[in-house]
């Protein structure tokens, strides 16, 4: 296996010289074993040998993981068991547990984190980072290709950095460990139809699973209004996805991932608005509610892996992966430059390439790992508007509109390494240990030495205690950077206030301790509570009026939360119930301040204001039952309302939400088996505001769904 690793010239001397050290030391060791292993008379199956720790324990449920990080977990039967079924959207699943809440267009927040400071790692392999900029993300990742996802929090052992609210650990299915052929079809009210299918099978030693969807619907985003149906909605989207997997021998697999999407959405309008600007041409502007715009997204990605174990008591894994996504904005001319005052055609795209390796060593009560991270994203945004000339107060000089051209490009390069040590320190306690050093170069740049340390006790087998401590080193999102934008804009209606465009990457010290205790065999409950401290918190706004979120960073700040869950688990029931509080509090703000009217930006330098994208209250709760022939569902999210207005003073009313489900399958002789499933979305038809029309980096407001029923046939081949 070759692989190759370019460095940009950007990149200093000393980042280079550690990724190429790293990238050199593991491939000798890796290529060492499997060279004393062929030289051997034969492998040895029958070898005990811990694999890399990937930090996945719980079956479902609250569980501690081996190196002490919360380990919320669920499984494919049951997604597929839920409401929605098996192509429910990703954040909807996630929402069920501890520590989550769900924002506009589908985003989530994880412990008070902004939504891009998690990340997502497939099959043991690190997802590259700019995936979580796609705002509805069901079109990248859907739970259909889902065996089993794991979402860790708290303190996270040296393997992860970069964005570490959070790491949603995702098992595909295989084809060697369930075969199956399934067609789906499901539609519904909001112009909802969704076909999708399934298959996977084994051959030998080797394993496959692929699936498509699509979709089409009035839903693309949150609407921009409370009724029923929302107004120029519409989405498109497409999403293939396929695993492969070849077993080289009984301890070493060769894997590659596959998956490419695309969406096209219609941005939501709103109704009589007033219009704001002149445009020559138009003495009669057009209503608000025809405005025609658009936001699409592509995204490919490719990753390619190897990894197994060999004599000694190393397991190793090597990946290497290609991504390459697209944001672009299709402004509607006419109805923007006489509302907004601006029309921009933005194109933000970023191409990468990551490299990464860990290697694991079990050596007596001592499971010693290390690994690097090389990540290459190039990123270009493209950026031509139609804007007004203005004077010095904003005022239209002219109804003739100018275009302004904006482009901006840089390599981003992120490096990593990392030394770690799982303890066994006794029968009842153990230690976790870590040591990373990160480097990010591009259009900003920052270097950071980080450690942490876990204590897991466990008095029984029924009760485990953890507590631990941590540094973390977190990146902004690079897809949303546009440094020249600002100066861009000078003279024209699109001029914001004065500010610093470039953010810089984030210093996070966190502490987390919790117990998790099995009362039955049957129910397990969880507590938890954090704290954080926080210098250059990354938060995410808009520039203007196009909905491209750009990044940007308070000074400092903390964070603190509880959460608690339960989850009771039998052959005919599942259910879980979870709550959290928490708040997150900043204070001033030194890159983006064009996010703020001048008057806020003066309070929030000098005050601390809790952020918008949390609740202090939030809450889920569900089950799966099955009664005789039929399946019955119920999911439900609560929320004491996220923050708007000066300072994010207003707190914004309750949002509840109760989805319904009920299934029965049946045998078709001679063709296979049929699965029916009929789900209420938000059966009680509350209006629930998510966000407000005014607010930081908010420009429209975002509604939650009504009541919509859906109806879908599986057959299973």
């Amino acid at each position: 296996m070759v692989v190759m690793v370019h460095y940009p010239e950007s990149r200093s001397l000393l980042a280079r010289n550690a990724a190429m050290g790293a990238s050199a030391l593991f491939l000798a060791v890796v290529l060492l074993g499997l060279s004393q292993r062929a030289r051997a008379d034969s492998a040895s199956p029958d070898s005990d040998l811990s694999t890399v720790v990937i930090e996945s324990t719980a079956e479902a449920g609250p569980a501690v993981s081996p190196t002490g990080a919360n380990d919320y977990a669920t499984g494919a039967a049951e997604i597929a068991a839920g409401p929605k079924g098996s192509t429910a959207p990703l954040t909807d699943i996630l929402a069920q547990m501890p520590g989550v809440a769900i924002d506009q267009n589908q985003q989530i927040h994880i412990r008070n984190t902004e939504g891009p400071q998690f990340q997502y790692q497939i099959n043991g392999v690190l997802v590259p980072l700019d995936i979580n900029t796609n705002p509805p993300f069901l079109s990248m990742i859907n739970p259909m290709f889902i065996e089993r996802l794991d979402l860790l929090d708290g303190v996270l052992p040296a393997r992860y950095s970069y964005a570490t609210g959070g790491v949603v650990n995702i098992q595909t299915k295989d084809g060697c460990e369930q075969q199956l052929a399934d067609v789906t079809l499901r539609g519904g009210q909001r112009d909802t139809l969704e076909p999708s299918f399934e298959y996977a099978r084994c051959d030998g030693d080797f394993g496959s699973y692929v699936s498509g969807l699509y979709q089409q619907s009035n839903t693309a985003f949150s609407s921009a209004t409370p009724g029923p149906t929302p107004i120029h909605n519409f989405t498109k989207q497409g999403q293939a996805f396929g695993f492969f997997s070849y077993d080289l021998d009984p301890t070493d697999t060769l894997s590659l991932l596959l998956s490419a999407a695309r969406s096209s959405n219609q941005l939501p309008n709103v109704p009589g608005l007033s219009p704001q600007y002149d445009l020559a041409g138009f003495p009669v502007p057009p209503s608000s509610a025809v405005i025609n715009s658009y936001l699409n997204f592509t995204d490919v990605l490719a990753m390619l892996s190897l990894s197994g174990s060999f004599d000694g008591g190393v397991s190793y894994q090597l990946a290497y992966g290609q991504h390459a996504i697209t944001q672009r904005f299709e402004p509607d001319p006419v109805g923007e430059l006489i509302y907004q005052g601006v029309a921009s055609t933005a194109s933000h795209d970023d191409h990468d390439y990551t490299l990464e390796g860990d290697l694991s060593l079990v050596r007596g009560a001592h499971t010693l790992g290390s690994g690097f991270y090389v990540g290459d994203y190039r990123v270009s945004a493209n950026d031509s508007s139609l804007v007004f000339p203005a004077d010095a107060d904003g005022a239209q000089l002219s109804d003739v509109p100018l275009t302004v051209i904006n482009n901006a490009h840089a390599n981003n390069v992120i490096t990593g390494v990392y030394l770690s040590d799982l303890w066994r320190l006794s029968g009842q306690w153990s230690a976790s240990f870590g040591l990373r050093w990160d480097h990010l170069s591009g259009f900003t740049s920052g270097q950071q030495l980080d450690p942490n340390l876990s204590l897991i006790f466990r008095p029984d087998s029924a009760t485990t205690f953890h507590t631990g401590l941590a540094r973390y080193f977190q990146v902004p999102s690079l897809l949303g950077i546009s440094p020249t934008a600002q100066a861009a804009f000078a003279g024209t209606t699109a001029e914001g206030p004065p500010g610093i465009p470039t953010p810089v990457p984030e210093d996070d010290r966190e502490w987390d301790t919790g117990v998790v205790h099995q009362v039955t065999p049957h129910l397990t409950l969880s507590l938890d509570g954090y704290y954080r401290w926080t210098t250059h918190y990354l938060d995410t706004g808009q520039f203007g009026v196009v909905p491209i979120f750009a990044p940007f960073n308070y000074n400092e700040g903390h964070v603190w939360g509880s959460e608690a869950g339960a989850r009771y688990q039998t052959d005919t029931l599942s259910a879980y119930a979870n709550f959290t509080v928490g708040r997150n509090w900043q204070k001033g703000v030194v890159t983006g301040q064009f996010n703020f009217p001048a008057d806020e930006l003066a309070y929030i330098d000098g005050h601390a204001i809790v952020l918008d994208h949390q609740p202090l209250f939030g809450g889920a709760a569900g089950l799966n039952w099955r009664v005789g022939s039929y399946d019955l569902s119920a999911d439900g999210v609560y929320s004491s309302g996220l923050r708007a207005g000066f300072a994010d003073f207003e707190k914004l009313p309750q949002v509840m939400q109760l989805d319904l489900g009920v299934g029965r399958s049946f045998l078709v002789p001679g063709v296979g088996t049929l699965s029916g499933r009929l789900s209420v979305l938000n059966v009680l038809d509350r209006i629930n505001l998510i966000r407000p029309a005014e607010g930081i980096g908010i420009f429209q407001s975002a509604y939650g769904p009504r009541r919509t029923l859906y109806a879908s046939l599986t057959l299973h081949l």
